[in-house]
């Protein structure tokens, strides 16, 4: 007889709302903060890149970890290229954006929007038509402001003093970085003697940049460790579908052993028992999920996972209980993966846990490693032909990521993800700023200032079929 019957219903994140909290005159989008801390590793925002191979190369690695997340470098990559791209990722150093999207004076607010939201940047100078330096376009200050859209962009611009200007093409990025300290402020305006604007300098810029390395349980992952340890990685993650077993056990506890001073993700797991398991191992943080991938086919081919939002809550008990045995012992984070497409899936997870890693969410941008197509089914890489983006699970015959999936070799593999493509969406910092703002205003209605109050404060509540649709979907409209 079947060891347990659990006859309740698994639920995934789209089928849960957030419901309104007190919201104080405090909390706006703009003093909203996403930062979120890993055992240690702190990030900007709480998102990590999967390590896929359709997903995670340089450019995307690049491009998220200058948006202060967290990509992961794939295990089915080489060692050396891992590595590579570590190194390259860890060498980044500040530079000027020398050719800055500036507008007019004569501009509206409604235009600036419209280059915030095309390039996704933040801060955009205001010039005349000889160039001149007037101000700075601030977008987290606008939305502070609430200035109607139809305004003039002066309205809406901050001038010198706030914004710090010096006139002097020739700083060095040495001398920027101290001024940018000694002053505390976010940029730098870099202009000549008629105050004609040259580059610009942001602080952010001078961060050292974030990337995590994904091993397997097989035989050469104390290699992976070592030389990814001495490159300068920042988080190692045991990359498998199942997470509950012994080997996954085994590899923490040399792990352990091994006294590298860089944190360890362990899973994925679903279950309650899963989760104690690897805490009770060791692990450092945990992350969750099994069959909700939109390229995942387990469920499909072997009836094995759990509904996305089941799982993370079932994960969450077991973290709580643990921390209530082993008080002394530093919190365990919990990594939601899987079935997160975009951001009303993002603030539901976001209500128990710590971060999210996120596959084919990342798949649509121009950075992500599958290649680009046009309608034509030809590969492109001019931005405006680009229809389409490669993806294939990591469990897919293209990829045939063995060690993720269990199997000892290609006598025992079977297809357990698809592949195919996915609409083009663009380049990954607008559309990343654009869910940023949806996450924070979420939080905002919730009354949290950071994810730690969110957690706390968020109220969720379970759909019905007829609600979910009604809620999600807009109706009664003729287009």
């Amino acid at each position: 007889m079947v060891k347990k019957v659990i006859d309740k219903q698994a639920y995934a994140f789209q089928q849960f709302s957030l419901l309104p909290g007190l919201t104080p005159r405090t909390c706006t989008m703009s003093s909203i903060s996403l930062e979120t801390t890993l055992a240690g590793v702190t990030l900007g925002v709480p998102l990590l890149s999967a390590a896929m191979t359709s997903v995670t190369g340089y450019d995307l690695a690049l491009a998220l970890a200058k948006e202060r997340g967290l990509p992961i470098l794939p295990a089915r990559m080489s060692l050396e290229e891992q590595i590579d791209i570590v190194q390259r990722i860890k060498s980044t150093e500040m530079t000027f954006v020398e050719d800055p999207i500036t507008v007019r004076e004569t501009a509206t607010i409604d235009e600036a929007l419209r280059l915030v939201e095309k390039y996704g940047h933040s801060s955009i100078p205001v010039v005349d038509r000889n160039n001149v330096f007037l101000g700075m376009f601030i977008h987290s200050e606008y939305l502070a402001r609430g200035i109607p859209v139809n305004e003039n962009i002066t309205t809406a611009m901050l001038y010198d003093p706030v914004v710090l200007c010096v006139q002097n093409p020739a700083i060095s990025v040495d001398e920027t970085v101290a001024l940018l300290e000694k002053e505390k402020q976010p940029h730098l305006v870099v202009l000549d003697e008629n105050r004609r604007l040259v580059k610009l300098a942001f602080k952010k810029d001078k961060e050292k940049l974030k990337v995590g390395l994904a091993i397997t349980t097989h035989a050469g992952w104390q290699n992976r460790v070592r030389a990814g340890h001495q490159a300068g990685v920042d988080l190692f993650v045991i990359d498998s579908s199942d997470g509950f077993t012994e080997f996954q056990g085994d590899v923490l506890d040399e792990y352990k052993k091994m006294k590298i001073p860089v944190p360890i993700c362990a899973g994925n797991v679903i279950t309650y028992d899963g989760a104690m398991y690897l805490m009770e191992k060791g692990a450092d943080m945990i992350k969750v999920g099994m069959s909700p991938g939109s390229t995942c086919t387990t469920f499909r081919e072997k009836s094995t996972g759990r509904g996305s939002m089941t799982a993370l809550l079932e994960v969450d008990r077991a973290r709580n209980d643990f921390l209530k045995k082993n008080a002394s012992l530093l919190y365990v984070p919990v990594i939601a993966d899987g079935g997160i497409p975009g951001s009303a899936e993002m603030i539901i997870a976001l209500t128990v846990a710590d971060a999210l890693m996120l596959g084919g969410y990342f798949n649509r941008f121009f950075e992500a490693a599958g290649e680009k197509i046009n309608d034509r089914g030809g590969i492109t890489l001019h931005d405006d032909d680009i229809a389409y983006v490669a993806s294939w699970g990591e469990g897919s015959i293209r990829a045939r990521n063995l060690g993720r999936y269990g199997h000892g070799g290609f006598v025992t593999f079977f297809a357990e993800g698809e592949e195919g493509r996915v609409p083009y969406a663009g380049r990954l910092k607008p559309n990343l700023k654009r869910d940023i703002l949806k996450i924070k205003s979420a939080m905002a209605n919730a009354g949290a200032m950071n994810l730690q109050e969110f957690r706390k404060k968020a109220v969720i509540e379970l759909n019905s079929d007829g609600a979910g649709y009604i809620n999600r979907n807009p109706h009664g409209l003729v287009k």
